[in-house]
Protein backbone atom coordinates (compact mmCIF):
# COMPACT_ATOMS: atom_id res chain seq x y z
CA UNK A 1 0.00 0.00 0.00
CA UNK A 2 2.51 1.90 0.54
CA UNK A 3 3.89 1.23 -2.75
CA UNK A 4 0.51 2.24 -4.17
CA UNK A 5 0.45 5.63 -2.04
CA UNK A 6 3.61 6.63 -3.38
CA UNK A 7 2.18 5.99 -6.90
CA UNK A 8 -1.08 7.87 -6.03
CA UNK A 9 1.03 10.79 -4.90
CA UNK A 10 3.95 10.84 -7.45
CA UNK A 11 0.98 10.21 -9.89
CA UNK A 12 -0.98 13.06 -7.66
CA UNK A 13 1.97 15.03 -7.71
CA UNK A 14 2.92 15.08 -11.17
CA UNK A 15 -0.51 16.11 -11.75
CA UNK A 16 -0.35 18.82 -9.50
CA UNK A 17 3.06 19.80 -10.99
CA UNK A 18 1.31 19.58 -14.66
CA UNK A 19 -1.45 21.20 -13.50
CA UNK A 20 0.51 23.86 -11.83
CA UNK A 21 2.85 24.12 -15.05
CA UNK A 22 -0.36 24.86 -17.07
CA UNK A 23 -2.05 27.18 -14.05
CA UNK A 24 1.52 28.87 -14.46
CA UNK A 25 1.39 28.49 -18.24
CA UNK A 26 -1.78 30.08 -18.35
CA UNK A 27 -1.26 32.73 -16.05
CA UNK A 28 1.69 33.65 -18.17
CA UNK A 29 -0.41 33.01 -21.80
CA UNK A 30 -3.14 35.71 -19.34
CA UNK A 31 -0.54 37.61 -18.40
CA UNK A 32 0.45 37.54 -22.71
CA UNK A 33 -2.73 37.53 -23.25
CA UNK A 34 -3.18 40.73 -21.43
CA UNK A 35 -0.66 42.25 -22.54
CA UNK A 36 -0.96 41.69 -26.11
CA UNK A 37 -4.83 43.19 -25.20
CA UNK A 38 -2.44 46.28 -23.81
CA UNK A 39 -0.03 46.34 -26.57
CA UNK A 40 -3.04 46.11 -29.26
CA UNK A 41 -5.13 49.08 -27.60
CA UNK A 42 -2.27 50.99 -27.61
CA UNK A 43 -1.58 50.25 -31.31
CA UNK A 44 -4.93 51.25 -31.85
CA UNK A 45 -4.12 54.45 -29.72
CA UNK A 46 -1.29 54.98 -32.11
CA UNK A 47 -3.08 54.21 -35.25
CA UNK A 48 -5.53 56.80 -33.93
CA UNK A 49 -3.49 59.17 -33.44
CA UNK A 50 -1.15 58.55 -36.39
CA UNK A 51 -4.39 58.93 -38.17
CA UNK A 52 -5.66 62.13 -36.84
CA UNK A 53 -2.40 63.91 -37.44
CA UNK A 54 -2.67 62.43 -40.92
CA UNK A 55 -5.77 63.72 -41.26
CA UNK A 56 -4.51 66.85 -39.99
CA UNK A 57 -1.94 66.90 -42.61
CA UNK A 58 -4.42 66.11 -45.10
CA UNK A 59 -6.88 69.34 -43.64
CA UNK A 60 -3.67 71.08 -43.82
CA UNK A 61 -2.63 70.24 -47.50
CA UNK A 62 -7.01 70.79 -48.21
CA UNK A 63 -6.15 74.65 -46.67
CA UNK A 64 -3.24 75.38 -48.97
CA UNK A 65 -4.78 73.63 -51.57
CA UNK A 66 -7.91 76.75 -50.97
CA UNK A 67 -5.17 79.34 -50.57
CA UNK A 68 -3.58 78.49 -53.82
CA UNK A 69 -7.01 78.34 -55.84
CA UNK A 70 -7.87 81.71 -54.33
CA UNK A 71 -4.38 83.92 -55.25
CA UNK A 72 -4.66 81.78 -58.73
CA UNK A 73 -8.17 83.43 -58.90
CA UNK A 74 -7.34 86.72 -57.92
CA UNK A 75 -4.34 86.67 -60.41
CA UNK A 76 -6.89 85.63 -62.91
CA UNK A 77 -9.13 87.99 -62.13
CA UNK A 78 -6.25 91.23 -61.81
CA UNK A 79 -5.33 90.10 -65.24
CA UNK A 80 -8.46 89.58 -66.85
CA UNK A 81 -9.53 93.66 -65.52
CA UNK A 82 -6.15 94.97 -66.84
CA UNK A 83 -6.75 92.96 -70.37
CA UNK A 84 -10.14 95.22 -70.13
CA UNK A 85 -8.76 97.57 -69.14
CA UNK A 86 -6.04 98.00 -72.24
CA UNK A 87 -8.74 96.64 -74.59
CA UNK A 88 -10.83 99.93 -73.30
CA UNK A 89 -7.77 102.38 -74.14
CA UNK A 90 -7.26 100.66 -77.62
CA UNK A 91 -11.08 100.94 -78.58
CA UNK A 92 -11.11 104.60 -77.59
CA UNK A 93 -8.01 105.58 -79.33
CA UNK A 94 -9.26 104.02 -81.90
CA UNK A 95 -12.19 106.12 -82.05
CA UNK A 96 -10.47 109.18 -81.49
CA UNK A 97 -7.57 108.76 -83.86
CA UNK A 98 -11.03 107.97 -86.66
CA UNK A 99 -11.89 111.63 -85.56
CA UNK A 100 -8.64 113.31 -85.97
CA UNK A 101 -8.76 111.38 -89.47
CA UNK A 102 -12.16 112.77 -90.39
CA UNK A 103 -10.99 116.26 -88.98
CA UNK A 104 -7.21 116.15 -91.12
CA UNK A 105 -9.80 114.77 -94.58
CA UNK A 106 -11.42 117.89 -94.06
CA UNK A 107 -9.02 120.74 -93.07
CA UNK A 108 -7.78 119.33 -96.55
CA UNK A 109 -10.48 119.49 -98.79
CA UNK A 110 -11.03 123.25 -97.15
CA UNK A 111 -6.93 123.68 -97.82
CA UNK A 112 -7.92 122.42 -101.70
CA UNK A 113 -10.79 124.79 -101.89
CA UNK A 114 -8.98 127.68 -100.14
CA UNK A 115 -6.00 127.37 -102.50
CA UNK A 116 -8.94 126.80 -105.67
CA UNK A 117 -10.80 130.41 -104.70
CA UNK A 118 -7.12 132.37 -104.32
CA UNK A 119 -6.24 131.56 -107.85
CA UNK A 120 -9.46 132.30 -108.91
CA UNK A 121 -8.97 135.36 -107.20
CA UNK A 122 -5.42 136.22 -107.62
CA UNK A 123 -6.46 136.06 -111.55
CA UNK A 124 -5.81 139.00 -113.47
CA UNK A 125 -9.08 138.36 -116.00
CA UNK A 126 -11.02 137.22 -112.55
CA UNK A 127 -10.23 140.35 -111.26
CA UNK A 128 -10.86 142.84 -114.69
CA UNK A 129 -13.88 140.86 -115.16
CA UNK A 130 -15.33 141.74 -111.30
CA UNK A 131 -14.16 145.45 -111.91
CA UNK A 132 -16.21 145.85 -115.04
CA UNK A 133 -19.73 144.45 -113.34
CA UNK A 134 -18.35 147.05 -111.00
CA UNK A 135 -18.64 149.81 -113.43
CA UNK A 136 -15.22 150.50 -112.80
CA UNK A 137 -13.11 151.22 -116.07
CA UNK A 138 -9.09 151.61 -116.42
CA UNK A 139 -7.55 155.26 -115.89
CA UNK A 140 -6.91 156.78 -118.85
CA UNK A 141 -3.09 158.05 -117.54
CA UNK A 142 -0.88 157.11 -114.76
CA UNK A 143 0.99 159.09 -112.20
CA UNK A 144 2.88 159.19 -109.56
CA UNK A 145 3.25 161.82 -106.30
CA UNK A 146 6.07 161.50 -104.69
CA UNK A 147 5.56 163.31 -101.11
CA UNK A 148 8.74 164.25 -98.94
CA UNK A 149 8.41 162.51 -95.46
CA UNK A 150 7.52 165.91 -93.76
CA UNK A 151 4.32 165.55 -95.61
CA UNK A 152 2.98 162.16 -94.48
CA UNK A 153 0.08 162.29 -91.82
CA UNK A 154 -1.99 159.40 -90.35
CA UNK A 155 -5.30 159.66 -89.16
CA UNK A 156 -6.75 158.70 -85.20
CA UNK A 157 -6.42 155.21 -85.79
CA UNK A 158 -2.45 155.75 -86.63
CA UNK A 159 -3.13 154.51 -90.17
CA UNK A 160 -1.30 156.58 -93.41
CA UNK A 161 -4.18 158.78 -94.66
CA UNK A 162 -3.47 160.04 -98.08
CA UNK A 163 -6.47 163.19 -97.99
CA UNK A 164 -4.75 164.70 -95.07
CA UNK A 165 -1.21 164.55 -96.62
CA UNK A 166 -2.20 166.10 -99.70
CA UNK A 167 -3.52 168.68 -97.79
CA UNK A 168 -0.31 169.16 -95.81
CA UNK A 169 1.54 169.02 -99.40
CA UNK A 170 -0.87 171.72 -100.82
CA UNK A 171 0.14 173.96 -97.69
CA UNK A 172 3.63 173.63 -97.88
CA UNK A 173 3.94 174.35 -101.49
CA UNK A 174 1.67 176.97 -101.56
Amino acid sequence: MASAQRAYSESYSGFARSAAAQSRAQRRTDGNAARSIERGRRERSLRVERTGSHGERQSSLLMTAAIMAAIVLVVIAALSFARISLMNATVTTLIEADALSGQIETARSEGVSLEMEQSVLSNTYAINAAAKRLGMAEPYEVGVIALSPDVVAVNEDGALSLATSLKTLAQTQG
